[in-house]
C-alpha cells in the first residue's frame, strides 16, 4: 500500500511538472475562450471564402487566334467596349471639326523692311569689282542673300549688281509683294477635300481671333504665286517686258511667304477637347454567359470580352478585399450574437460550437456545389430557367443534422444562420431564404424523435412535400403560379427533400464517429445485449450483468417520468458497471460461494480497487466507442460518493494510521452527475443494490429504502450540479418504488403434495424439496436475494 501511495504522488508531480513546462501552443489549447475565439475565426475566414467572389491577382494572357482551353463564363454583368463602334464615332466628331490656320498680317511688312535693309547695305558696297575680284564679288552675293533671306541665282544677282542695287527695283519689288498680299491670302498646303467642304477655322495670330471660312477658292498656294504676280506686274507696267521686270517678278516669288500656315497642334488639341467628352460605344455581357468554350477559337470580338472581363476583375481586387472583409466580419458578429442566444442550449466544452461550424461551411459547400450543378443543367437543358434547378440542392442537411445531435433549439438557431449565409450567393434573394430557413425549421423538427435509420427518408419525404407548398406560396406572391416552369420546380423541390434525407442518413454515422456524438439511432444498437460485451459479462461478471439489467428498467421509467432521455439512461445503466469485468471478483454481487478477495487487502487497497471500476469502465467504453454522452455518465455514475464499507471499515482497523486515514481516500474521484441522466444512473444503481439488502421487502420498507437512500445522495451533494429538481427526485422516487415493487413482489405459496411411505411417513417430494411452511421458504428467497447484494 505504501508503494502505491508513492508511486500516485510521483504520478501527479510529474503531470504538474508537464503542465507548468509545457508549449504556449497547449496552453492556448486548453484555454476555452481562445478555442472559442479559434472557431469563430475559423468559421469566419473559410465562409466569406465560399460567399465572396474568387481573387484573381493574375488574370490569363489570350491572342487572337489562339484556342481556348477552358471554358470561361461570366460570373456577374459588364460591360465590353465596341472599339470600331467607338472609333468610327470619334472619327465623325473629329471630321466635324475644321482644321486651324494661323494667317499673319504682317508678313508683307517684314518682307518688305528685309529687302528694303539688304538694298540699303548693299547700296554701301564699292562697286570696283576689281579690288576684290571674283571673291570679292562672291562675298557680296553671300552677305546679300544672308540679309534678304532667299537665294539668287549668277544672272539674278549680276544684273543687280550692274544696276548697283537701285532703289527703284526694291521699290518696284516692294509695291508687287505688297499688292500680292493686299488681294490674297497665302498658304503653302494643300487643302483636303474635306477642308473645302466644310471649311477651315483662320485665326489671327496678332489679336487671337478665330473666324471661320467656308470658301477656300480665294486661298492661293504659295506655288500658284509667280503667275499672278505676272499678272499683277502686266497691269501696273504696261506689260514692259525687260530685264528689269523679269528680275523684279523673280524676286518677288521668292521672297514671298506664306501669310497662312497650318496650325498642326491647335488642330489636334481641338480634336482632343471634342472627343475628349465622348462617350465610348458598349454591349452588355449578362451574368453566366459564356464568353468562350474549351476548343474554341479567340477571335476579335471575344478577345474584346476577355480583356474586359479580367480588366475589370484586376480593378476590382480592392473592391473584393473589401467584400471578404466585410464578408467575415458579418459572419463573425452574426455568429456571436446567435452564439449568446444559444448559449444556455449549448455544453460547456467548445466540441458543439466546432461541429455547427464545420457543420455551417458543408453546408455552404453543398450549395455552391448545387448552383454549379444547376448551372451545368441549364446548358444541357437551355429550355428550363436555373432556377427551376436550385430547388433540388439540400438546403435543409446541416439543420437536419444539428437537430439529429442536438436539439431543435439549436437546430433553429443554426437555420437561420445558415439561410442569411447562403442568401449572398443568390444576390439576397428573399424567396431562397424563405425556402431555405422554412424547410430547415420543418425538418429539423420533425427528426429530431428519429430512432431508426429509415426515418432519414420519411422525413426527406416530408420535406418534398414542405418544399412544394413554399414554392406554391411563393409562385402566388410572385404571381407565377400556373406556369410550366412551376410544374418543373415543384418536381424539383421534392426532389431536394429526398436528396436531403439521403444525404444526411449517409452522413450521421461520419458526424458520430468523427465528432462522438450519440445519437438514438446509435443508442438502439448499443442496446443490444447480444452484443460480444454483454455475453461477456454473462460469464465473467453474471451479478453485475444482472445489476445492470435491473438499473436500466428502473433508470428508463424514472427517465419517462421527469421527461429526460429515457434511451440514453437506459443504455447507460447497461454499461455503467462494464469496469468491474476487469476484477470481477473482488465485487460482492459476483462472490457466489467463492472467498471474499477483500479479505487479504487492506481498506484502503480495497477501496482502491472498487473505485478503479470507474476508470476501467471509462477505458472500455472508449475502446468500444460507445460516444462522449455514455463515457461521461459511466465517469459520474458515483460522483464523489464515500465507499461507505471499506470506510467504516478503516476506522475500526487495529492500526492507528489506518484509522488516521482522510475520508477523500474513500471517495470517488467525480465528477458529480453533470445531467439528468447521470444522476438517475446513480440514484438506480443505489438504490438496486440497496434494495438486495432487505429481508422482507414489503412496499412499505421498499418506500421508505427509495426515500431515505435518495434523500442521503442529496444530502451527501451528488446532485448539486445535474438538473433534477425536488419535484423531479419525488417523480423518480416514485417510479423507483413502483419497480422495484414490482421485482420484489410476493407469489402465491404452492404447497408441496404430501408424499408418504408404507408406513405413513412423511417423504421427500420428487424434486428434493421437504415440504416446510410458507414462512421458512419466503425467509429461504430473502436470503437468496441478500447473498447477491453489493
Amino acid at each position: 500500500m505504501h508503494n502505491f501511495v508513492i508511486l500516485k504522488d510521483k504520478s501527479a508531480a510529474i503531470k504538474k511538472k508537464i503542465k507548468d513546462n509545457s508549449p504556449a501552443f497547449f496552453k492556448f489549447a486548453g484555454n476555452v475562450l481562445m478555442q472559442k475565439l479559434a472557431i469563430l475565426f475559423f468559421l469566419s475566414f473559410f465562409a466569406a471564402l465560399l460567399l465572396t467572389p474568387p481573387i484573381h491577382f493574375k488574370h490569363p494572357e489570350y491572342e487572337a487566334g489562339a484556342i481556348a482551353t477552358s471554358n470561361i463564363k461570366a460570373d456577374r454583368d459588364f460591360l465590353v467596349e465596341k472599339k470600331v463602334a467607338t472609333e468610327q464615332k470619334r472619327m465623325e466628331v473629329i471630321n466635324e471639326i475644321p482644321s486651324v490656320y494661323d494667317y499673319d498680317s504682317d508678313v508683307d511688312t517684314r518682307i518688305i523692311t528685309t529687302l528694303t535693309n539688304a538694298f540699303s547695305i548693299a547700296k554701301e558696297i564699292k562697286w570696283d569689282a576689281r579690288e576684290g575680284g571674283e571673291e570679292g564679288l562672291a562675298q557680296i552675293k553671300k552677305d546679300f542673300e544672308n540679309t534678304i533671306g532667299i537665294t539668287l541665282s549668277s544672272d539674278e544677282f549680276n544684273i543687280l549688281y550692274r544696276n548697283k542695287f537701285s532703289q527703284s527695283i526694291a521699290a518696284k519689288i516692294s509695291e508687287l509683294i505688297k499688292a500680292a498680299y493686299r488681294t490674297e491670302m497665302i498658304t503653302n498646303v494643300t487643302f483636303l477635300q474635306q477642308e473645302k467642304d466644310r471649311g477651315i477655322t483662320v485665326r489671327n495670330i496678332r489679336n487671337q481671333t478665330d473666324k471661320e471660312v467656308l470658301d477656300l477658292s480665294p486661298i492661293r498656294h504659295i506655288k500658284d504665286i509667280e503667275s499672278s504676280l505676272m499678272k499683277m506686274y502686266d497691269n501696273t507696267t504696261g506689260r514692259e517686258k525687260t530685264v528689269i521686270g523679269k528680275i523684279v517678278v523673280t524676286l518677288s516669288v521668292k521672297l514671298i511667304q506664306p501669310n497662312l500656315i497650318y496650325n498642326n497642334n491647335e488642330s489636334e488639341l481641338r480634336k482632343q477637347r471634342a472627343t475628349r467628352d465622348i462617350e465610348p460605344v458598349f454591349f452588355k455581357v449578362q451574368k453566366n454567359e459564356m464568353l468562350v468554350r474549351e476548343g474554341e477559337q479567340i477571335t476579335g470580338p471575344v478577345l474584346d470580352k476577355l480583356e474586359a472581363y479580367y480588366h475589370i476583375k484586376g480593378q476590382n481586387n480592392l473592391s473584393r478585399l473589401l467584400a471578404f472583409a466585410g464578408m467575415f466580419f458579418t459572419i463573425a458578429v452574426l455568429g456571436v450574437i446567435l452564439y449568446y442566444a444559444s448559449q444556455k442550449w449549448l455544453k460547456s466544452d467548445n466540441r458543439e460550437l466546432l461541429f455547427f461550424s464545420i457543420t455551417a461551411l458543408l453546408q455552404i459547400l453543398l450549395v455552391r456545389v448545387g448552383i454549379f450543378v444547376a448551372e451545368a443543367a441549364t446548358e444541357a437543358i437551355p429550355r428550363l430557367p436555373e432556377e427551376v434547378f436550385i430547388f433540388p440542392i439540400p438546403f435543409a442537411a446541416g439543420a437536419m443534422l444539428v437537430s439529429i445531435f442536438t436539439n431543435r433549439n439549436l437546430a433553429l438557431i443554426f437555420s437561420i444562420f445558415s439561410s442569411i449565409l447562403i442568401t449572398f450567393l443568390f444576390d439576397g434573394r428573399i424567396s431562397l431564404f424563405l425556402f431555405s430557413f422554412l424547410g430547415s425549421v420543418a425538418a429539423s423538427y420533425r427528426i429530431v424523435d428519429c430512432r431508426e435509420r429509415s426515418a432519414c427518408f420519411k422525413v426527406g419525404f416530408f420535406l418534398g412535400v414542405v418544399n412544394i407548398a413554399v414554392i406554391i406560396f411563393l409562385g402566388l406572391l410572385y404571381e407565377k403560379i400556373f406556369t410550366f416552369n412551376t410544374l418543373i420546380s415543384l418536381m424539383m423541390g421534392f426532389l431536394g427533400g429526398i436528396v436531403s434525407g439521403v444525404l444526411v442518413a449517409g452522413l450521421t454515422p461520419l458526424f458520430e464517429n468523427l465528432f462522438q456524438y450519440t445519437t438514438d439511432i446509435k443508442l438502439l444498437e448499443l442496446a443490444n445485449l447480444n452484443k460480444p460485451v454483454f455475453q461477456r459479462m454473462i460469464v465473467e461478471a453474471p451479478g453485475t450483468y444482472h445489476h445492470s439489467i435491473i438499473v436500466a428498467s428502473l433508470v428508463e421509467a424514472a427517465a419517462e417520468t421527469i421527461g429526460a432521455n429515457s434511451l440514453l439512461a437506459k443504455v447507460s445503466a447497461y454499461y455503467h458497471d462494464i469496469g468491474k469485468m476487469k476484477k470481477p471478483q473482488y465485487f460482492i454481487e459476483n462472490q457466489q460461494y467463492s472467498e471474499n478477495k477483500h479479505d487479504k487487502l487492506t481498506p484502503k487497497m480495497s477501496s482502491l480497487v472498487i473505485i478503479s471500476h470507474v476508470k476501467d469502465g471509462c477505458e472500455l467504453a472508449g475502446k468500444l466507442r460507445l460516444g462522449a454522452e455514455i463515457v461521461s455518465i459511466i465517469r459520474e455514475h458515483h460522483g464523489t460518493s464515500l465507499v461507505t464499507f471499506f470506510y467504516e471499515k478503516a476506522k475500526k482497523d487495529k492500526d492507528s494510521s489506518i484509522r488516521s486515514l482522510p475520508e477523500t481516500d474513500f471517495r470517488y474521484p467525480g465528477p458529480k452527475p453533470q445531467t439528468r441522466e447521470a444522476g438517475l444512473v446513480l440514484l438506480g444503481d443505489v438504490l438496486e443494490a440497496s434494495s438486495r439488502s432487505l429481508s422482507n421487502p414489503t412496499p412499505s420498507r421498499i418506500k421508505t429504502l427509495v426515500r431515505d437512500r435518495i434523500e442521503r445522495i442529496f444530502t451527501d451533494g451528488q446532485l448539486n450540479e445535474c438538473e433534477l429538481t425536488l419535484h423531479d427526485l419525488n417523480k423518480i422516487a416514485e417510479s423507483f418504488t413502483m419497480i422495484l415493487n414490482g421485482i420484489f413482489h410476493h407469489r402465491i405459496d404452492y404447497p408441496e403434495p404430501v408424499i408418504r411411505d408404507q408406513n405413513g411417513a412423511r417423504k421427500e417430494s420428487s424434486n428434493g424439496i421437504v415440504n416446510r411452511k410458507p414462512a421458512e421458504k419466503n425467509k429461504s428467497r430473502f436470503a437468496a436475494v441478500t447473498t447477491v447484494g453489493k
